[in-house]
């Protein structure tokens, strides 16, 4: 399960830096903090806060003499980093599928009191998904397995 969890890590982090930064004056301002807002009422970047520690926290038993005062230093840059960067990312990717008035009614739904719920439970939705995904993601390896072998193919 921490190797699944790692592996997502890293592959998110990867990502992230293997894209070149993005410029703010390429992309519509309005566009982006829309979007930046809608992120942030859904939970979307709520996520960043759970996500982030657990990759500190995996990275710390890996590095144990490195002290508290420095991860938690690391920590607050890393948040900043990737709450920056994932608007930035999904800008383009937003804009092929929504736009600006969609992005507004959208977080218009957010305001309401519905809205409001939903992106406060987004987070541990998200969390709980992910962990039931990896579950049943081993579960499929599994059945596979056994059923190359049930077909002679070990």
């Amino acid at each position: 399960m921490k190797k699944s969890l790692l592996s997502v890590a890293l592959c998110v982090m990867t990502l992230l830096i293997g894209i070149s930064p993005v410029s703010a004056q390429g992309q519509n301002k309005e566009y982006q903090e829309t979007l930046h807002k809608m992120l942030l009422l859904s939970g979307g970047l709520a996520t960043v806060d759970t996500m982030v520690p657990q990759i500190i926290g995996m990275m710390k038993q890996q590095s144990p003499s490195v002290s508290e005062a420095t991860w938690n230093a690391v920590m607050e840059k890393a948040k900043q980093f990737f709450s920056d960067n994932l608007v930035k990312v999904y800008v383009p990717i937003y804009q092929k599928h929504l736009t600006l008035d969609d992005l507004k009614k959208i977080v218009a739904f957010y305001e309401s009191p519905v809205g409001k719920k939903l992106g406060a439970v987004t987070p541990a939705i998200t969390m709980e998904g992910m962990t039931a995904g990896q579950q049943l993601g081993m579960e499929l390896v599994t059945l596979i397995q056994r059923e190359l072998d049930a077909h002679g193919n070990k």
